[in-house]
């Protein structure tokens, strides 16, 4: 990569990063980190639950098949063949997706690719999206 190249390539990446949808996404796996956080303070049965949530939250039945933290920002993971939200179904997918964020390594490399795609590689490889959707009435 050439000099003259190498700015425009990192503003490129900055307005990546400050995009409302990325900054959307990290903040509602902020918020979905407090709810781990406050599952752990149950006694005997918390760490479990927190893992548990942590594992299988973007597929939810009670919050409308998205985590607590996307629903505040009504994002939801979808199939990407199909834009059906994820459920029960996609079980395998919507564990995959969270257990990327468990790998140093992948995480790092998936938080870059986030920033400088607007998209992770967790989606790529398990096929699915990050959407906007409207609050059903």
């Amino acid at each position: 990569m050439a000099k003259d190249d190498f700015v425009p390539y990192l503003l490129q990446l900055v307005s990546n990063a400050l995009s409302s949808p990325i900054i959307e996404r990290e903040i509602a796996f902020v918020v979905d980190l407090f709810v781990v956080a406050a599952l752990t303070f149950i006694p005997i049965i918390g760490l479990p639950l927190a893992i548990v949530y942590f594992l299988v939250k973007d597929i939810l039945p009670f919050s409308g098949n998205t985590s607590f933290g996307k629903s505040v920002y009504h994002i939801r993971i979808v199939n990407a063949q199909d834009n059906t939200p994820l459920s029960k179904q996609f079980l395998f997918k919507a564990v995959v997706r969270n257990v990327i964020i468990l790998i140093p390594v992948l995480n790092i490399v998936d938080g870059f690719y986030l920033i400088s795609t607007g998209k992770r590689l967790a989606d790529i490889w398990v096929e699915t999206d990050v959407v906007s959707y409207e609050e059903s009435l």
